[in-house]
């Protein structure tokens, strides 16, 4: 017989056991006469850790805590576990792991879940796009967003040549509605939601200088975020990300949420640049399309990028807008290309 220690279940009392292994079946003996039977399927066995103790959970008695030998970690594991610690015990696996596990994890962010949620964000039913884009408009009313300090003849003007660019504008079926906001929160901003509601702040019409060569061109911007479905996209890519945190991270508490905090930012920026470049380009595609030069929108950018260490916020159309300079020489190489 072997020799450990029986910890008793609910307290810290403890005892000296002697155990031995019958076929598939743990015999142990403890307390002068004491004596315990489980067969392997009914305990509780922790996986095997470099050179510690074996832990091995008896339900309704306590935990057995034995010294390990290989005839032990034999019968306690199977030849499986046996394999799993091999390789966890050698070196050339733990630097394979190292290389490919950092590999598996940028796949996954950087292609598997925009992927997957390209195909699942195009089946949400317009009823629940609708819902979803009212109740945020609602709540973006209440907290930072008021009525459009622009008068009725201003809104009228805009309005007139938004709705021609969008008679223009291969929409797919999509009713596009252009709304008026002031907000001194989101400053210079413009923002799409999923049902096709489009929202112009007065300060980014001001900043235009009411130009509406360069506010189509952003409308036609935000349109492009509208018809690629970028909305229900980072809605899925989002859901998907924190998941896949989850998942290899566990539940882990203190420091380290912080770093999921940052890494769901992080992943969440990565997308919104992909569909920024997708909205971009689908804005100078149509530009060209309706008469209208890139370089208006190549303009719009450049009065954007001036505020850039100015009053650029956490809700400024800028902040969810990266890479401004290069997105500015795309649409100029964009201009000359045509």
């Amino acid at each position: 017989m072997s020799k450990g220690t029986l910890y008793y279940s609910g307290g810290v009392k403890s005892t000296s056991a002697h155990y031995h292994v019958d076929g598939d079946t743990l015999i142990v003996e403890y307390d002068e006469g004491q004596k315990i039977e489980r067969l392997h399927s009914e305990l509780n066995i922790k996986p095997k850790l470099g050179q510690l103790n074996r832990e091995i959970l008896i339900a309704e008695i306590g935990l057995l805590v034995c010294p390990p030998t290989a005839a032990l970690d034999q019968w306690l594991d199977g030849k499986s576990g046996t394999s799993v610690f091999d390789m966890e015990s050698k070196k050339r696996w733990v630097l394979t792991s190292i290389l490919l596990v950092p590999l598996l994890i940028y796949g996954l962010f950087a292609h598997l879940l925009p992927f997957t949620a390209i195909h699942l964000a195009q089946y949400v039913p317009m009823p629940i796009k609708q819902a979803a884009s009212q109740q945020t408009l609602a709540a973006l009313d209440y907290t930072f967003l008021s009525e459009s300090e622009l008068n009725k003849k201003q809104q009228e003007l805009i309005s007139q040549s938004f709705r021609e660019i969008i008679e223009q504008v291969e929409t797919d079926g999509l009713v596009i509605d252009v709304q008026f906001r002031y907000s001194d929160e989101f400053g210079p901003n413009a923002f799409a939601l999923p049902d096709g509601t489009i929202v112009f702040t007065d300060q980014i019409i001001e900043l235009m200088d009411y130009d509406q060569q360069l506010l189509d061109a952003i409308l036609l911007h935000e349109i492009g975020h509208v018809k690629h479905n970028h909305s229900m996209r980072m809605v899925a890519e989002s859901m998907f990300a924190t998941m896949a945190i989850t998942y290899f991270f566990g539940d882990l508490s203190g420091a380290i949420e912080a770093f999921f905090g940052i890494g769901t930012t992080v992943v969440q920026n990565s997308f919104s640049q992909a569909h920024e470049w997708e909205a971009d380009n689908f804005a100078l595609s149509q530009l060209n399309q309706v008469n209208r030069s890139p370089e208006d929108f190549a303009q719009a950018m450049e009065k954007l990028a001036s505020l850039l260490g100015e009053t650029e916020g956490e809700h400024s159309w800028l902040s969810s807008h990266p890479m401004m300079r290069a997105r500015i020489e795309n649409a100029q190489n964009y201009s000359v290309e045509e």
